[in-house]
């Protein structure tokens, strides 16, 4: 297997790069010139912005100025992209630490926290999901989770396929019988739910099992979780046994159905390894700005599955750079690493990795790259797999070129001084004036930003006037730019977009150019409107409307942001309308105060069981007697805005 893994020159396209000139010169500001000759030789963190604050790249180095200096040197080896990169930058910022140790744990923190689009990340805009076994309370359960959330509990994945996390809960929950459901187990159910009788749980809720037998189920899955098969396997065997002795047949057999369970489900595992060994092997590719990693988990010598991950690597800064990143993230949540991680190449950093993912396993770990043997055989099986799937992410074009096409586009079509790297986009949705709320939604290079998407909901009078509302929706949005250092309105809004698109024609886009005049931002930030009956686009002083071509890569951007916002918009005022829908149901009664409302909610459990209730059915509830029962159902059963209704 050859240790250089890039794909076939001719697919290895720029499409990023290509809009400007390649060797354009880097020109540093004086000022940033300076401030670069005063970052001390230390270890730590440097943030790299461009000039509207946004965070470019997030880097760590075990001598600051060295590495930062590397950047801005002329003749320096630097890819394409890194030097198209350096030239968007305008300040540096530092974060000095006391280790190298440090320093990898401040900069994972950090891009997770503001995802730079040149390091290296999971392609997802979202987490890859993980299981939870919430171990830190008395009867656990099984759940699906984006992030762990609480340090007691036990986490497994992340999982890029949610259906196969979804049919290991099924497998766990049929096998080991582990709860689901998120009741309240601090007190007794009156009875079990429908799991117990199908025999997927064994109702803890209702007090069924005792602590500790659950305790054990729990601690089977755990194994079960973490690969270790054989001592599963043998510490049921062992059970069984002193169940038989104890003349204890209903547990005996139980402990039967749930080792037949498992013995069929490890038939379909491959024994690869000759010596039980827990190992993971990790594939990566890279090409056009994408990259695809392959795990192979092997657990006590059986190949468990694979797992594989697409990531950004706008920077391509090598393979091993890459391969670095992705362990940084791979492990940085969800199962402790295994004892020894086999790899296509040996990371940048390779030592100070280990002893970091030794400290998340509690012990140490291993990372090399097998010359020979069995070992080298799996990892050229994952190194084929990851070049099989990069290929086909990257057949579709539209994944990669006609996202940097459209904003070419775009860029032509509207006369911009560059292509938009963020679009905004601002929605109004209403119903005669009533729970008016206003939409933003981000999309960066051409991918929506779903974690800097914001909802508004319209202050003042609710009167049907789609002006006033979005009126007021920029100058919410745009306000915080006049505030650069406060805090909350850089977490709410990190920077201005590139290009600001109102839904709406000429008024709409009228509103949007006040609002940037009052706050003085008309200069900085393009605004057009897009009316929705001809996808025309209104430009500021300009009579007449672009309009672009039906096939074009951008026309196909700028209605997919559009409808984006719409969608956003509308699920949200569909949100607030349930909301008065709910509330006004109950809340407008005469003597239903909190109490009884609680305990109304309490025994129906839904204002829809609620509202099929009969009198005679409300009157048993405690504290609604006859008299009141007959005002409810008539209130519930009246008119339309007896209930609230728009």
């Amino acid at each position: 297997m050859s240790t250089e893994d890039p794909l076939p020159p001719r697919t290895l396209g720029d499409p990023l790069a290509d809009h400007l000139p390649a060797e354009a010169p880097t020109v540093v500001h004086p000022d940033l010139a300076e401030k670069i000759r005063t970052i001390p030789e230390l270890p730590g963190v440097y943030l790299m912005r461009d000039g509207r604050r946004r965070v470019l790249y997030v880097g760590k180095s075990a001598s600051l100025r060295s590495r930062v200096r590397s950047y801005f040197q002329s003749g320096g080896d630097l890819s394409a992209r890194i030097r198209w990169m350096v030239r968007r930058v305008a300040d540096v910022e530092t974060i000095v630490v006391d280790s190298e140790m440090e320093a990898l744990l401040l900069e994972n923190n950090l891009i997770k926290r503001h995802r730079p689009y040149f390091n290296v990340k999971y392609r997802d805009d979202k987490r890859y999901p993980m299981l939870e076994v919430s171990t830190g309370e008395v009867y656990p359960r099984l759940r699906l989770v984006r992030r762990p959330h609480n340090p007691k509990h036990r986490y497994f994945g992340p999982f890029p396929d949610a259906g196969a996390l979804r049919r290991t809960r099924k497998i766990l929950q049929r096998v080991f019988q582990i709860r689901t459901c998120n009741l309240d187990m601090s007190r007794k159910a009156p009875r079990p739910c429908l799991d117990y009788y199908i025999h997927q749980c064994t109702a803890p809720c209702a007090r069924l099992v005792s602590a500790e037998d659950y305790r054990k189920a729990v601690d089977g899955a755990l194994e079960f979780l973490e690969g270790q098969t054989s001592r599963l396997l043998d510490r049921l065997r062992r059970e069984m046994a002193e169940e038989i002795q104890a003349l204890n047949f209903e547990r005996c057999a139980r402990l039967r159905d749930m080792l037949a369970d498992l013995e069929r489900l490890l038939e379909q595992q491959h024994v690869v390894l000759d010596t039980p060994e827990d190992e993971d092997y990790v594939a990566l590719t890279s090409g056009k700005g994408l990259a695809c990693a392959v795990v192979l988990q092997v657990r006590e010598g059986k190949l468990l599955g694979q797992r594989d991950f697409l990531l950004d690597a706008h920077l391509q800064a090598g393979v091993p750079h890459e391969v670095g990143a992705f362990l940084q993230q791979h492990y940085a949540e969800g199962s402790p690493p295994p004892r020894r991680i086999l790899v296509t190449r040996l990371p940048e950093e390779a030592d100070l990795l280990s002893r970091w993912l030794g400290q998340r396993r509690g012990g140490r770990v291993e990372i090399r790259q097998p010359r020979r043997g069995e070992k080298r055989r799996l990892l050229a099986m994952a190194l084929k797999n990851a070049r099989q799937r990069l290929h086909q992410e990257l057949a579709v074009p539209s994944r990669v070129d006609l996202r940097a096409e459209g904003l070419e586009e775009l860029r032509r079509a509207l006369h911009l001084s560059h292509s938009p790297w963020r679009l905004e986009c601002v929605d109004i949705s209403n119903f005669h004036g009533k729970q008016a709320v206003g939409s933003l939604v981000v999309f960066e290079h051409g991918l929506p930003r779903r974690s800097h998407y914001r909802r508004f909901r319209i202050r003042g009078a609710q009167t049907p006037d789609d002006f006033r509302m979005m009126g007021e929706v920029l100058r919410r949005r745009f306000a915080a730019a006049l505030e650069p250092d406060s805090a909350e309105a850089e977490r709410r809004f990190p920077t201005l977009p590139d290009l600001l698109v109102v839904d709406g024609g000429k008024g709409q886009l009228g509103v949007a150019v006040r609002v940037l005049e009052e706050l003085g931002l008309i200069e900085r930030v393009p605004v057009v409107g897009l009316a929705k009956q001809h996808e025309e686009l209104f430009l500021p002083g300009v009579t007449e409307p672009v309009v672009l071509p039906e096939d074009s890569k951008a026309r196909l951007l700028i209605t997919h942001l559009r409808d984006e916002a719409h969608r956003f918009a509308i699920t949200y005022h569909r949100e607030l309308r349930g909301r008065t829908v709910r509330r006004s149901a109950l809340d407008e009664v005469p003597g239903i105060g909190a109490s009884r409302k609680k305990a109304l909610l309490r025994h129906y459990g839904s204002v829809d069981r609620l509202m099929s209730a009969s009198p005679e059915e409300l009157a048993c509830v405690e504290g609604i007697g006859p008299g009141l029962a007959a005002v409810l159902h008539r209130h519930l059963h009246g008119a339309p805005q007896d209930l609230g209704a728009d």
